[in-house]
């Protein structure tokens, strides 16, 4: 039996990445018994030999789906893109999802959108919910701003926060041809690095915010007020809260200020650990049928 997890290789991940997606694949890799490899994303209908492989993260920029038939898919922490709903839910698709079935969801849009089709479909929320909680905060913490956006921080952030930040974009990275492995490890010092030092993170980006909040690190999660339906974040809003601000340039020197002053800047270290074992038994069940679906595959 082989277990493999998705990477991100070929167009467009070789021009602009997004460490977000290394992450989900670290996450889910600690879940699985073992990992014999990896497979692109973009690529899951050219595997040849028999496999079980970790659904989980965004899906997809291509229109390469359903997966090859050698793939016993591992549905977990699944999301649909928007702008792929007629690629991933095509009858094609609806069919081998209800083949596969029942889907666990990142999302609780997603489980709408998959229901509506008739799909067997629950919310099982996102593996990076699953990293380990630290052991201690760091005694000289510092403030993390993490984004990835044209967003005016400056109109949001007090100046105190702000004159103190590291810094990071760890979404649409420019680094041509780093291989999928380097992508990994950066992305593992990356959440070393949060884990370690950081007293507070501030972000708008969702797979820095729950591994962040899985760890036990404070976290202020900003979001564009003109995106409140967005089920991608939804989740962000159970554990922490979402603090909508304006993204627009002049809406937001005039209204971010006033926001501002009624965001709290100090928030308590989350404690998830209940929902964490929840998510990991879960995913075990979920592993348990995907591995008798795999024996059922190969008897056959």
């Amino acid at each position: 039996m082989r277990y493999l997890a998705l990477e991100y290789l070929g167009e467009p991940f070789d021009r602009v990445f997004n460490l977000g997606d290394d992450v989900q694949t670290l996450a889910v890799e600690r879940l699985l018994p073992r990992v014999d490899g990896h497979v692109s994303r973009e690529g899951l209908d050219q595997i040849r030999e028999p496999a079980i492989v970790a659904m989980n993260g965004f899906f997809m920029q291509s229109d390469h789906w359903p997966p090859a038939a050698a793939v016993t898919p591992l549905f977990f922490a699944f999301h649909v893109a928007p702008g792929k709903r007629d690629v991933i839910l095509s009858p094609e698709g609806v069919a081998y999802l209800k083949r596969h079935a029942p889907i666990g969801c990142r999302d609780e849009g997603t489980v709408a959108l998959l229901r509506a089709q008739g799909i067997d479909a629950w919310y099982s929320r996102c593996v990076t919910l699953t990293f380990e909680r630290r052991e201690q905060a760091p005694r000289a913490g510092k403030v993390f701003l993490v984004a990835g956006t044209s967003m005016d921080f400056d109109s949001i952030i007090p100046r105190s926060l702000r004159r103190e930040a590291v810094y990071v974009n760890q979404a649409k990275l420019r680094l041509p041809h780093f291989s999928a492995t380097l992508r990994r490890q950066m992305a593992a010092e990356l959440l070393a690095a949060y884990r370690d030092h950081a007293r507070l993170v501030i972000t708008t980006k969702i797979h820095c915010a729950m591994p962040c909040i899985a760890m036990g690190i404070p976290v202020v999660f900003l979001y564009d007020a003109a995106k409140r339906d967005d089920y991608r974040v939804r989740l962000i809003e159970e554990l922490v809260g979402i603090q909508y601000v304006d993204d627009s340039p002049l809406r937001g020197r005039a209204l971010n200020p006033l926001r501002s002053g009624k965001i709290d800047w100090s928030p308590a270290a989350p404690d998830i650990e209940a929902l964490k074992a929840d998510i990991r038994r879960d995913f075990g069940e979920a592993l348990a049928r995907a591995e008798a679906r795999f024996r059922a595959g190969v008897a056959a």
